[in-house]
This record gives C-alpha cells, structure tokens and sequence, in this order.
C-alpha cells in the first residue's frame, strides 16, 4: 500500500502516455494537403498537355483531310471539257471555279471553291450554263462531314503556274481569259485553326496538276 503523502508513480513496464497537441495535428493535415496537390497539379499538367497534343494532331489530320479534297478536286479542272472557254472559269486568290466531270458521269459541271468567314465551301452547278450561275450559287460546307473536331480557316489561297515553262512561272490572280487558258498547276494553301484551340494558327498546302480534256 502507498504511504499517506507518498508521489504517485506508474505501474511498473507502462511509460507516461502523451497525446498530439492540436497544433501538430494541423500542421500534419496541412503537409498532407500540400502533398495532394503537388500530386493533383503534376496529374493535371501532363493530362493537359497529353490533351492538347492529340487536339492538335486532330486539328492537322482535318485541315490535311480538308486540303486533299480541294486538290483532288483541282487536279480534276477541265476533265472531260472540250468547250471553246478556258477550263478555269474564275481563278482568284481565294476562290476557283472551273469545268470539270469529277464525278464521272459524262455531263459536264461547275464546281467552285471559296473561303466564307471561317469555312470552306463547295459549289456544283449542272447544266450548258453553269458557268452564268456558278459564282452567285450558294455552297455547301466543305468541312462540316469531316471533323471530329471544328476547325476555324483563317486563309484559303490558291497559286497558278503557267504551262508555258512546265509549271515555273507563276500567273497573277485574279487570271485573266489568257492565263485561264496556260494555266496547269496550282498551289492550295490552307491557314487553319481549331475552334477550341489555344495554339496558333498553323498552314500546309499542296500542289495539284492537270491536264486539260484527259
């Protein structure tokens, strides 16, 4: 028994027990939170990048998809036509129309190319007269079968080359009814952009030759 007066001491093979002070247990959440987000923001900084790499792989995949239907179309000019007017009824620096039979069918049509704002367009007109019509016909989006993603073109332009040195000298655009008739290859350039894109504007282009009435 303990004597009266005597210190209270503990039970032998047992040390004092201590709890944690409030303020260790807040500063221990507090390191665990910025641990958390030192985690979160390097998760989210490669999730970002990874995104905005495969958008812009996207974005180069329908402007190149957008391209190759303008210059498979261009390498059509003149298929088929035998008329007196040159094939290229209208040769600016933005827009091309011309005569062609692209699709095959043994009447020959209009076809035109324009930019419109932010977006392609294509044009086909039937008929003996299609050339009176083509440039005032309303057109149908190049673009908007194609993309997964919107793309915004900030520039289509076209560059004509005379046949009179095998394609080397360039013709002034708009052409004249001359230079309709000497012209065998052009220049596509298309200057795109996503709609949802933070990066800047990009271009590729493309060369397209043809041969009248093959």
């Amino acid at each position: 028994m303990r004597a009266p007066g005597a210190p209270l001491t503990p039970p032998p093979g047992r040390g004092r027990e201590r709890g944690y002070a409030l303020y260790e247990v807040i500063i221990a959440l507090a390191l665990m939170g910025l641990v958390s987000l030192s985690v979160f923001a390097a998760f989210k900084a490669g999730d970002t990048a990874w995104t905005t790499s495969e958008q812009f792989v996207s974005e180069q995949q329908n402007a190149r998809a957008l391209l190759g239907t303008i210059s498979r179309a261009v390498r059509m000019v003149g298929y088929q036509y035998t008329g007196g007017n040159p094939p290229i009824i209208d040769g600016q620096s933005s827009s091309l129309a011309f005569y062609a039979d692209i699709d095959g069918d043994g009447t020959i049509e209009c076809y035109r190319y324009y930019l419109s704002g932010t977006t392609v367009y294509e044009t086909v007109v039937q008929g003996a007269s299609c050339a009176s019509s083509i440039l005032t016909a309303q057109g149908t989006p190049l673009t908007a079968s194609m993309e997964a993603q919107s793309l915004a073109v900030n520039t289509l332009t076209f560059t004509y080359y005379s046949a009179a040195d095998l394609g080397g000298a360039s013709l002034s655009a708009p052409l004249s009814t001359g230079n309709a008739y000497l012209a065998r290859r052009i220049d596509v350039s298309v200057t795109v952009r996503g709609v949802r894109s933070a990066g800047p504007p990009f271009t590729i282009d493309t060369q397209a030759v043809f041969r009248v009435g093959r």
